[in-house]
């Protein structure tokens, strides 16, 4: 996993902790969906790389 993702996990998991804890206000919500949108991306290009690196291995 690369330290990008790396960081955008930890600050979703600490917003979804003060979402449980406190909640969280109009523009911390947008924030966390934006952070998590581009988790999936980042997860998925790097599926895509990984699965292109295994193809040209073959």
């Amino acid at each position: 996993m690369n330290t990008q993702n790396e960081v955008l996990k930890r600050n979703i998991d600490n917003m979804i902790i003060q979402q449980n804890q406190e909640g969280l206000n109009d523009q911390e919500k947008f924030i966390m969906q934006k952070l998590m949108r581009e988790k999936y991306q980042l997860e998925h290009e790097s599926k895509l790389e990984n699965s292109e690196g295994d193809n040209d291995n073959k």
